[in-house]
Order: structure tokens, then C-alpha cells, then sequence
């Protein structure tokens, strides 16, 4: 059961495929914003699901990010894929908040939870600022370390 909250990895990843994986999340939200279109919000949580309790290989989004960096050439430095991992799993049920709300007709817990999730993911992907992570390394970690 502790692995489920705290995920411990010796794996690494690639922290340009990290940001872009989690911009294309944001470019979803926010055309669900536009459309009012829940399949961007299941989209986003199925993303987030594949990322946070399978392998981070299987999700599409990410295997667009991948191309993406190749494409552009960037190199990045790596690093450790079980903070991202818990980031997943916190986004993964701020997405399935967000689209429970929406079935169950109340726009402004929709619009809140998504929302949150969208400055999150924003703040993470283009200033490289994982409160995630900062709970993971801060908060959750010392405590499963100590046992």
C-alpha cells in the first residue's frame, strides 16, 4: 500500500518529454474550457491514469512529447520518475474530480477542480514548478523513508 502513495523509483526521465507531455494536458483542459467537451477532461485522465499506475511508455501523450523533443533536438537532463509519478496519480484524481462533477451537472466543481489542475500543470510545464513534486520530496518521501 505504500508504494501506491509513495512510489519509490530508481528509474529516471527525461525532463523535457515531462514538461511537453504535461503542456499537451494543458492545451486539453483548456479546450475543454472552449467546447465544453468532456471527452478532453477523459482524455486528460486517461493520460494521467496510463502515467501515474502503468508505464509512462504506454501513454500517447507522452509518445507525441517524445517526437516532439526529437524533432527539436533538445536535450534534457533526467530525473527521478517516482516524484513525477505521484505528481500523475494527484493530477489523475483532480481530472476524475473534474469530470464526476461534470456528469453530475455542477459546472463550478468541474470548472474549480480542472481549473487547478490546469494552473498546476501549467506552472509545472513551463516554469518547471511541481507542487507535486515538492509534496512527494518534502512531505510524503521523508515519512516512507523513516519506516
Amino acid at each position: 500500500m505504500n508504494a501506491i502513495i509513495c512510489p519509490i523509483s530508481t528509474e529516471k526521465i527525461n525532463l523535457n518529454v515531462s514538461r511537453i507531455t504535461v503542456f499537451i494536458n494543458v492545451i486539453l483542459m483548456g479546450l475543454f474550457f472552449y467546447t465544453n467537451n468532456p471527452i478532453f477532461i477523459v482524455l486528460v485522465l486517461a493520460d494521467y491514469f496510463i502515467r501515474a499506475f502503468l508505464k509512462a511508455e504506454y501513454s500517447p501523450i507522452r509518445f507525441i512529447a517524445v517526437g516532439i523533443v526529437k524533432a527539436l533536438n533538445m536535450k534534457g537532463k533526467t530525473i527521478d520518475l517516482a516524484q513525477k509519478v505521484f505528481a500523475s496519480r494527484l493530477g489523475m484524481l483532480c481530472a476524475l474530480a473534474a469530470l464526476l462533477f461534470f456528469y453530475f451537472d455542477n459546472q463550478i466543481g468541474t470548472y474549480i477542480s480542472l481549473g487547478m489542475l490546469m494552473v498546476l500543470s501549467f506552472a509545472d510545464s513551463v516554469f518547471n514548478f511541481c507542487v507535486g513534486c515538492l509534496i512527494y520530496n518534502y512531505i510524503v518521501f521523508p515519512f516512507h523513508k523513516n519506516k
